[in-house]
């Protein structure tokens, strides 16, 4: 192996150490603690969080692509591998959205049923791999067309999928915004999803965690720009996300191949725990691909949850005085 790697450690006393391994293509992230295996505990999942390199609007490409980290995670022992925001059918919209009508037209004829023959070729893969499989697509339905996260489990196949609430404007050419907040099993460990900007609405983040979610679940696909880093302005809003509701939660992003004034791929993984620790923040040009892994332990998230006893946020909130949450906002600039 080409440069074995180099360790640094986490900034609080007792944390876990990074290690992380470069190849030729692609650098490859796992926790350890004292180079040695951490120990689960009975209710902790290993996550590989994987940053492809994802081809627009070609899900063949994608999805050997994606059956290789796949590989790549069963064989450093993860549970489950999560991939971005519309990995499969390719989208990016510093790409996309400059394509002419007529191959827009046809990246809209690559959405799939849920299930339908991408979940099937993804529960053949979690079924032989032994990895829980979690992954963004364009999703159809009868008219209507979803920025979709499928998760399937490696046990019992298709488990369940999660639609983009948030939808961009920029999105909204192929996308429709979904109205549920499902939450999922995953080795004991109570799951929730959010889309990309689904992370800047608090609203989302807390119906998941009064929906039992531990584990929060949140796949980019986007660029960065010189007034806006991702990974900066994301671990903003996803600490609070994750302190506020005593979750782990667990961002990724697509690497892209970006020719665009201003755009730079942003391929990285970062992971806050339940007290709003970044517990791992990716390093390395963003446009490699990576694979993280962290551990998610459910013993934290009740210790979180527990510590401020019944005056915790999910127990002791007020729901009759939020009435304005569910009224339509005005937008100043058309008043």
């Amino acid at each position: 192996m080409q440069n074995p790697g180099r360790l640094a450690h986490d900034d609080r006393d007792g944390g876990p150490a990074i290690l992380t391994f470069a190849f030729r293509a692609c650098a490859l992230t796992f926790l350890a603690s004292s180079l040695q295996p951490l120990a689960p505990s009975p209710l902790s999942l290993t996550l590989a969080s994987i940053c492809p390199l994802m081809a627009p609007g070609d899900p063949d490409v994608n999805m050997r692509t994606l059956a290789r980290w796949v590989g790549a995670a069963a064989e450093q022992g993860a549970d489950l591998a999560l991939f971005p925001e519309t990995f499969i059918t390719g989208y990016i919209g510093d790409v996309v959205d400059y394509w002419p009508a007529d191959r827009k037209r046809a990246f809209i004829d690559l959405a799939q049923p849920v299930p339908g023959p991408i979940v099937q070729n993804l529960e053949k893969l979690a079924s032989e791999t032994g990895v829980h499989v979690c992954a963004g697509m364009l999703e159809r339905d009868g008219e209507h067309c979803y920025n979709t996260q499928v998760l399937v489990r490696a046990d019992t196949g298709f488990t369940g999928r999660y639609r983009k609430v948030q939808v961009a404007q920029r999105e909204q050419w192929f996308s429709e915004p979904g109205d549920e907040f499902p939450v999922f099993d995953i080795g004991g460990i109570t799951t929730g999803l959010m889309i990309c900007r689904d992370k800047s609405f608090p609203e989302i983040a807390r119906i998941l965690a009064l929906n039992g979610a531990q584990l929060l679940l949140n796949p980019h696909s986007t660029t960065a720009c010189p007034d806006r880093d991702f990974v900066d302005w994301s671990i903003r809003l996803c600490t609070a996300r994750a302190m506020e509701n005593g979750c782990y939660l667990i961002a990724n992003n697509n690497v892209v191949d970006i020719d665009r004034e201003g755009s730079r791929s942003a391929g990285y993984t970062f992971a806050i725990d339940p007290w709003g620790e970044v517990i791992h923040r990716d390093t390395g040009p963003g446009d490699e691909e990576k694979l993280a892994l962290v551990c998610v332990d459910s013993e934290v998230v009740a210790r979180r949850r527990a510590s401020e006893g019944g005056h915790f946020n999910l127990w002791s909130r007020t729901p009759g005085a939020y009435g304005r949450l569910i009224q339509e906002g005005d937008d100043p600039r058309y008043e």
